[in-house]
């Protein structure tokens, strides 16, 4: 994902992202492996984003995640960038996405959800099934086969939570999954829903600047 030679090394620490409403925790599977919370390996960026890296002997996990600054106004909004790299082929990739103890979901969507309360909401969301199938079918972010493997039950919506459920990454393949978490003060024209449509490559430029 990145030249990590020319990067300052940090302290680990876990994925999650603050909201007002509580922490939105990150889990992942690889393949039956599931990824420690806290990273083997984490650098800092110019930008105030963060690059960790987990390794096993079939895949390599690197995750960028900071805050943009290309979100509708009034918006905070941080992206979570997870690039699976297969060593060997690895089974599944599965990633889960958990505001804990949100309250009663203001709006959902596929692959998306809002909660809020009187003083704040948070959205939490990234891409669906058939987007992922479109970026597949053109040779972008995830590999080109994912596109007759990726179903309706690609994305598992309950409550607080999101699951992908994404396919196998093949040998010396790669495959990228982008999560949003955006929140602002309740009753903010337009609010943090469009936020959480992330465009992976501008944000990327971004937080890597």
């Amino acid at each position: 994902m990145l030249d990590t030679e020319v990067l300052v090394r940090t302290a680990p620490r876990a994925l999650d992202v603050g909201t007002p409403l509580g922490d939105v925790r990150f889990a992942v599977h690889l393949a039956g492996w599931a990824v420690p919370a806290r990273p083997e390996l984490t650098w800092g960026l110019r930008s105030g984003a963060r690059l960790c890296r987990w390794r096993s002997e079939s895949a390599r996990l690197d995750v960028l995640s900071g805050r943009t600054a290309s979100g509708p106004g009034g918006v905070t909004r941080e992206a979570v960038l997870f690039r699976v790299l297969g060593r060997e082929d690895v089974g599944e990739f599965v990633v889960r996405a958990e505001l804990a103890g949100a309250p009663e979901e203001d709006r959902t969507g596929d692959s998306a959800f809002s909660a809020e309360t009187a003083d704040a909401v948070v959205s939490v969301g990234g891409p669906g099934a058939e987007l992922l199938r479109r970026y597949s079918r053109a040779g972008q972010y995830v590999p080109p086969y994912w596109s007759r493997l990726l179903g309706g039950d690609t994305v598992e919506r309950a409550g607080g939570r999101l699951t992908w459920r994404l396919p196998r990454v093949a040998r010396g393949d790669y495959a990228d999954l982008w999560v949003a978490v955006a929140w602002s003060e309740p009753d903010r024209h337009p609010g943090t829903w469009p936020a959480v449509d992330l465009d992976p490559a501008r944000v990327l430029r971004e937080l890597t600047q």
